[in-house]
């Protein structure tokens, strides 16, 4: 079983994440910006406590993000401060989106899809460009998990995936299926250091 801490834990993602993780058997730190917001029962930090709280923990898991469309820099600068306080080849995953790329043969539709998705969302995509660069410019062991559209559907139990985003996944991914392959994939090598699209089939 793994040590491993929830960052965004209060989120629709971070609560799934945190629940599935505890029933897997694994010891789980929730970290939030508002802990008081948590279950009394868990092991709860602030954002500003990362450099005390991550030392000794197997994994890391960002599900943080920002509510609107509007400009931001939550996806950058939590990934910073993560960077900044693990240490060199420590595992993170963050979630990110599958909008940032039009897998290739995509068809004429989905690539006006994505035009349009990409205008809509520039703030939030940009910012979430802006993580991915940090951590590939990092000396951690890292994963960008890019779901396509979130729903709260219930989960599949079945997802399909794309190690560096090049083949085309499912249009919609419940927040269920996604903790499941964030969980199961871990610590996969095919994984890391690489962008990884994912969908509920």
């Amino acid at each position: 079983m793994n040590r491993i801490a929830v960052v965004g834990a209060t989120g629709r993602t971070g609560r799934l994440l945190v629940d599935l993780a505890r029933t897997a058997g694994h010891t789980v730190t929730a970290i939030a910006r508002d802990p008081s917001a948590l279950s009394p029962d868990l092991a709860r930090a602030p954002m500003d406590a990362l450099g005390e709280v991550l030392p000794g923990h197997d994994a890391v898991i960002s599900a943080a993000g920002a509510a609107g469309r509007g400009p931001t820099t939550v996806y950058s600068a939590v990934t910073a401060a993560l960077i900044q306080a693990m240490p060199a080849g420590g595992r993170l995953v963050v979630v990110s989106s599958a909008g940032l790329s039009t897998p290739d043969g995509a068809g004429l539709l989905t690539r006006l899809a994505g035009r349009v998705l990409h205008q809509v969302m520039r703030h939030t995509y940009a910012d979430m460009e802006r993580m991915e660069s940090l951590l590939a410019a990092s000396s951690l062991t890292w994963t960008a998990i890019r779901p396509t559209g979130l729903t709260d559907a219930p989960a599949t139990g079945r997802t399909r995936a794309s190690v560096g985003t090049s083949a085309p996944v499912g249009p919609r991914t419940s927040r269920a299926d996604l903790a499941a392959y964030i969980l199961t994939h871990l610590h996969d090598p095919a994984t890391y250091h690489q962008a990884v699209a994912v969908s509920s089939r």
